[in-house]
């Protein structure tokens, strides 16, 4: 793993785990921008440390695998899984969901530009129909059940 994937990808996902959001934010420049799937942009630390923590809440035993990683210039790409259990309540654009106790292997992508050693565009993406329905939220798709 080259040396800008290690200080970028596994601090995140660790800081995350560890819920050190004193870490994210050091990684972090103050202004990054982060765009996640159902999500307006976000501008600054602050916001989506918010929006990870609506994360935390709903799923405490919460981890990312790291399945695979690319790194050129100032970007690096991580392909991996956000691993947990629905056992707490989920803010969501349409109300709370309440803990569904669903267990969650959903793969994402994680897109970090970096400058001077900060991440300063952050993009995230995941099927949300894939996420509503391990959860049971929403019916496997026809194709899916055989």
């Amino acid at each position: 793993m080259g040396k800008l994937q290690e200080s970028i990808v596994e601090r995140h996902y660790r800081a995350f785990v560890d819920k050190n959001w004193d870490e994210a934010a050091a990684m972090m420049s103050p202004d990054v921008e982060t765009q996640m799937p159902g999500s307006p942009p976000l501008k600054g630390i602050e916001p989506f440390i918010a929006y990870t923590q609506v994360f935390i809440t709903a799923f405490p035993d919460a981890r990312m695998t790291l399945d695979r990683c690319v790194e050129g210039a100032n970007l690096v790409i991580a392909e991996g899984k956000f691993i947990g259990t629905h056992t707490g309540p989920l803010a969501s654009p349409m109300g709370e969901i309440p803990p569904t106790g669903k267990h969650l292997e959903l793969p994402f992508t994680d897109v970090f530009e970096v400058e001077d050693g900060k991440v300063t565009k952050h993009r995230v993406y995941f099927d949300n129909m894939t996420f509503m329905t391990q959860l049971g939220l929403m019916p496997e798709p026809a194709s899916a059940r055989g």
